[in-house]
């Protein structure tokens, strides 16, 4: 099912800001990681590592689809998922659009810590 051309046009730019917001999102969470002293420097670079690689995961679901008037749905329903565009933001988008995206469950982005190894042999 194709979009019109004012919410191809507004999708458009909600990706940008979203890939962005996505991007900056990921940044901060690993400084985060990297400066909690609290946990060796094992157990960050493994947090880190995980986290890249999931993020990297997300990025490639919903942002690597081929961008086409047909396919706007599911990505954009990621995006709200993912927590990265806000109600005023998608207020931009038709009624319609809205409506397809209105069931999407709303799960900001959360660290998973590595746990401590230790070896007491």
């Amino acid at each position: 099912m194709s979009i019109s051309e004012s919410d191809w046009k507004k999708y458009k730019e909600l990706r940008k800001l979203a890939l962005d917001r996505f991007c900056q999102g990921v940044l901060a969470e690993t400084q985060i990681v990297a400066k909690n002293k609290t946990l060796s420097a094992h157990a960050r670079y493994l947090t880190l590592y995980r986290l890249v690689r999931s993020r990297d995961k997300d990025m490639a679901d919903v942002f690597d689809q081929r961008m086409s008037r047909s396919n706007v749905w599911l990505p954009l329903f990621m995006m709200v998922a993912r927590d990265l565009l806000t109600d005023e933001e998608l207020s931009g988008l038709s009624e319609a659009q809205r409506e397809r995206i209105s069931e999407a469950v709303r799960q900001p982005y959360q660290i998973e810590w590595a746990e401590e190894i230790t070896n007491d042999d």
